[in-house]
């Protein structure tokens, strides 16, 4: 069936985290139906005013009934879990489950599920990466037009904004300075509108979706350095301590689940040793163009950040 941006329904998930942004920003402009999910009343509130025309639902995943209200009636859905969340695997099962339903009603317009899944899912020792493999298997058994877009660790997280901001910027990494293939949000955001864009071309397929082959985290502080015109200094966290923060930060609670502080601890422990590695062959694929690179997305960054101040 045809993309019809006029009438077809878009569903975009953890619409008020850090990917959907990027997804958005090119989805809005064309598709005149938006369907946004959040979950919390603030989290709703900044997306009404973000995107005055789009439809906002507060709904929680995990929930059947709210599940099956969330996608109907639409399309297609960008279906992304929030990560490390301690029933990710089951709110994952839960929403393909509502999403079936939806395509077996009668006269239905479901289309197409879009998972953001990760990089790598076979890695089990990374937890968060092993729940989204169950995820996937399940999508792929569903019997729904499917694509699965697996990022990999995204260069957006590094602080280089901030570290601009310091008069002696030093970055706390927490995990050893490692070789990392990252993804960008700029990247990843413009090719996840392309699959939406194209539909039918993209059924069935899972795409790693690198934009940087690896580059050592030392190259990295290097390159901020650069940008801001600063020597970067840095300072290797002590592990408690950034299991502790990133438990914190995953949970948005001083008190984290079990499951998450688990989760953490594996994530810095295969980091510690290993990183994350992967190709931008795929991503230069869907994007026809070369994917930004580390001085590219530090320049621009930096660039902005000073705009904006």
């Amino acid at each position: 069936m045809a993309v019809d941006h006029t009438n077809d329904l878009i569903l975009v998930t953890c619409a008020s985290g850090k990917q959907a942004p990027y997804l958005l920003r090119h989805l809005q402009p064309k598709w005149k139906r938006l369907r946004l999910q959040a979950s919390s009343d603030a989290s709703v509130q900044c997306l009404k005013e973000t995107y005055p025309s789009a439809e906002v639902v507060q709904a929680d995943m995990n929930n059947r009934e709210q599940a099956a209200k969330l996608v109907e009636g639409v399309a297609a859905i960008w279906y992304v879990g929030p990560s490390f969340h301690p029933h990710e695997t089951q709110m994952g099962y839960t929403m393909i489950d509502a999403a079936v339903a939806e395509s077996q009603k009668p006269g239905s317009k479901f289309q197409h599920f879009v998972y953001s899944s990760v990089l790598q899912t076979q890695l089990r020792k990374l937890l968060n990466h092993d729940c989204k493999r169950y995820v996937e298997e399940y999508l792929m058994e569903s019997g729904l037009n499917f694509t699965i877009l697996q990022p990999s660790h995204f260069l957006n997280m590094f602080p280089v904004a901030m570290l601009a901001k310091q008069t002696d910027p030093v970055f706390k990494a927490p995990y050893n300075l490692n070789a990392f293939s990252f993804s960008t949000h700029e990247d990843y955001g413009e090719g996840a509108a392309k699959v939406f864009e194209e539909r039918e071309k993209h059924y069935f397929a899972q795409y790693p979706l690198v934009s940087t082959y690896p580059i050592h985290y030392k190259d990295v502080v290097a390159e901020a350095g650069k940008a801001i015109g600063k020597e970067v200094k840095v300072e290797v966290v002590p592990f408690a301590q950034a299991t502790e923060e990133a438990a914190k930060r995953f949970s948005g609670s001083d008190q984290p689940n079990p499951k998450i502080w688990d989760a953490s601890e594996r994530m810095l422990l295969y980091y510690n040793r290993r990183g994350l590695s992967g190709s931008p062959t795929v991503m230069e694929w869907l994007l026809e163009r070369k994917p930004m690179t580390l001085t590219d997305w530090m320049k621009t960054t930096v660039e902005k950040a000073r705009e904006s101040k």
